[in-house]
């Protein structure tokens, strides 16, 4: 049987980061070995914990995702990103993604893709994006 896949989750919203780890739990594949509630604690736990996906949120206290991804390619981590967030601004998107995130999920598409986006990332698979923003990426392409 190979190795559990070892998951910090980032998100400052409790009831959130119940839900999200409610949905991990369903996988026997994926093991949760950390919770954030600020960027600053997420670099920690990934520093610490070694994982193979840090599931992050955008929009958090003390340090913001962007800043977290930064240092994290800046620090050459071999810990792969997951943005799960509420905003689709293309700023937001093109930020994470530029700054080393292998997809970035919409919270009310999660639910339905996010233990495969967590398998695919994990097997190195990239591009992973709620096809809401897929879409929407899709037709700003188009407006060039």
């Amino acid at each position: 049987m190979s190795r559990k896949i070892k998951l910090v989750v980032a998100e400052d919203n409790l009831i959130i980061r119940m839900g999200i780890r409610r949905l991990l739990n369903k996988s026997q594949d994926i093991e949760v070995v950390g919770e954030a509630i600020n960027g600053m604690e997420a670099l920690q736990l990934v520093g610490e914990t070694r994982p193979d996906i840090l599931l992050l949120d955008v929009e958090m206290p003390v340090m913001n995702g962007i800043e977290v991804a930064l240092r994290l390619k800046e620090a050459q981590t071999l810990t792969r990103i997951l943005v799960l967030s509420a905003y689709d601004d293309q700023e937001y998107i093109r930020s994470m993604l530029l700054n080393g995130a292998s997809g970035y999920l919409l919270k009310d598409e999660a639910p339905e893709r996010i233990i495969d986006a967590v398998k695919g990332i994990v097997h190195g698979e990239t591009g992973w994006v709620s096809p809401q923003i897929e879409t929407r990426l899709k037709k700003k392409r188009k407006n060039r």
